[in-house]
């Protein structure tokens, strides 16, 4: 291990000591009373997201959109909307190919390569994706997908690349915390733990208010469960722990989280197997 990749792992080893204390300290506090999610809720109410050119806000913009490219917008938007993905991306292609000049042709370029990754032609999403430049709203998210179109396709080096540019340059664009989640799954599963645990503790110290936080804590245990140099299972129980108790006290986005069941499901497979002998 050379010196500055230990002190890297150390550092954040210490930071996994300090999310367990504070989520031990925490379990101290008296029901009824405020904890440290109050102020990490007031810090996360003062993020703007800036980009305003995301999939859901679309259709409620009002920029003055007219003509015939208006139409093809909107039509290929209620298209994708209803499931038909064809008949929809018809519309974004001829809005693209007959309206170059549009202001909405980034617009068009991101549902078309949305739909191009579902019906796994990644190669042609990436060529819309390409085609929005870095002073179009549309940039970020254009990262984003990209980098979910080279995950598909296999390339997971070059896809943490265009996360980790998302996150980096626009830390305050909604699709950030899932562009720092998914580059630490892709850490994880090519058994690189330290850097997995440092997208983890990214999401949980600046991300506490989006809902990829249970995520967060479950990758932690994951990580710790399957990582061949760092493994602890009594730290991957801990957090599974974290994460049920986390829901009993309804906290956001731990009370409905669609990883539960599977968070008691692994804790369950845990105890029985390794630790069936405890008192």
């Amino acid at each position: 291990m050379s010196p500055l990749y230990s002190k890297d792992y150390h550092k954040t080893v210490e930071m996994i000591k300090s999310i367990l204390k504070e989520e031990s300290d925490s379990e101290k506090n008296k029901p009824g009373q405020a904890s440290y999610k109050e102020d990490v809720k007031k810090t996360e109410d003062k993020i703007k997201d800036e980009n305003k050119n995301q999939d859901n806000d679309v259709k409620n913009k009002k920029n003055g959109m007219s003509g015939e490219d208006e139409i093809l917008l909107k039509t290929g938007i209620q298209l994708y909307e209803g499931g038909l993905f064809d008949h929809s991306l018809v519309k974004f292609n001829d809005l693209i190919k007959n309206y170059p000049s549009s202001k909405f042709i980034d617009q068009a370029r991101m549902w078309a390569g949305k739909i191009y990754i579902k019906k796994y032609k990644y190669d042609e999403a990436i060529r819309q994706f390409n085609e929005i430049k870095e002073k179009s709203g549309e940039y970020p998210s254009s990262l984003y997908y990209k980098a979910e179109s080279l995950k598909y396709k296999g390339n997971s080096i070059n896809a943490v690349e265009y996360y980790q540019k998302l996150s980096s340059s626009y830390p305050d664009n909604v699709l950030a915390d899932k562009a720092i989640l998914n580059s630490g799954k892709i850490y994880m599963n090519n058994e690189k733990g330290y850097k997995a645990l440092e997208e983890a503790i990214k999401i949980i110290r600046l991300y506490k208010s989006r809902d990829t936080i249970d995520d967060a804590y479950y990758l932690i245990a994951k990580i710790y469960e399957k990582d061949p140099l760092l493994k602890d299972l009594e730290i991957t129980r801990k957090f599974y722990q974290i994460i049920i108790r986390k829901s009993e006290q309804k906290q956001k986005f731990f009370s409905d989280s669609p990883i539960l069941p599977a968070v008691k499901n692994d804790l369950d497979h845990l105890e029985k197997t390794y630790f069936k002998f405890e008192k």
